[in-house]
């Protein structure tokens, strides 16, 4: 890369051919999931240090004073229910509550950085029958538009990580950005949205849609439709956008697009 020349990330998106995922193209929206709808049932899920549960209102006094105040209670009466928060606050992570309560206010926009795997293309396109949409992110786009955009990578881990329940801020990598060591060949990163939650987005095709790669095993039919919609976002936007065709090798067990301007990609070998 140049001195002095913004980077780009080049990030991917799998997908189901059908006319709801084809807006991702057509219409330029994206879909922030709840991690409650996701597959893994450990994600976004990390252990609770239980004895930070205990230690709460001694580490910070004012969530005791805000909990009183919430229940209208005198000073004295705080106190006395101080017990029971306590428990409540055990019982509601315990029961998996406050997880389900956190996790679905929060939205996240997942990606891969490889468009070459046989399982993703597998796993969330179909059986390869779907199609993958590159992204190209640039750090020089303007602020609001990458704010929606930008990436975070997902760090595989063997052991769940533990947060401290009376920290006063939450640990982003530890609650939505770390994943088992099982899911390491998805390669993901994740836009986050914690502001608006989950639900669907615009975001700009003009910035940062570059391409859209269909399946291997497409149909004929979905491959003149997929083609089409791309040729009409094209031109709708100004620009081209450029469509491929992914191919099975036929002497090892690789995907590969040919014609990608990236040569780690485009050739099988």
């Amino acid at each position: 890369m140049p001195q002095n020349q913004p980077e780009t990330l080049y990030r991917y998106k799998y997908r189901e051919m059908n006319d709801a995922n084809l807006k991702i193209i057509t219409e330029g929206t994206i879909r922030f999931s709840s991690p409650l709808e996701f597959n893994d049932p450990f994600d976004c899920l990390p252990a609770i240090d239980m004895e930070s549960i205990e230690q709460m209102f001694q580490r910070r006094p004012e969530l005791l004073k805000r909990a009183g105040d919430f229940r209208g209670l005198s000073p004295a009466k705080r106190l006395l229910h101080k017990g029971k928060f306590i428990a409540n606050a055990r019982k509601a992570v315990l029961s998996g509550d406050w997880a389900r309560s956190v996790n679905s206010s929060v939205g996240l926009f997942c990606l891969s950085c490889d468009p070459c795997h046989p399982l993703m293309w597998a796993h969330y396109a179909k059986n390869h029958t779907g199609f993958t949409v590159e992204f190209s992110i640039g750090m020089d786009a303007p602020e609001e538009d990458l704010m929606v955009m930008i990436p975070y990578p997902v760090h595989y881990v063997e052991d769940r990580p533990v947060i401290d329940w009376a920290a006063k801020t939450v640990d982003l990598d530890k609650t939505l950005l770390t994943k088992s060591k099982h899911w390491e060949y998805e390669q993901e990163e994740r836009a986050l949205n914690p502001q608006q939650g989950p639900g669907i987005y615009k975001y700009s095709r003009k910035l940062f849609l570059k391409a859209v790669i269909a399946g291997a095993k497409m149909s004929s039919d979905d491959l003149t439709k997929l083609r089409e919609a791309v040729a009409r976002a094209g031109s709708e936007i100004g620009k081209p956008i450029a469509f491929y065709q992914a191919q099975l090798s036929d002497t090892r067990y690789r995907v590969f697009i040919p014609g990608h301007p990236d040569p780690a990609i485009n050739a099988d070998d």
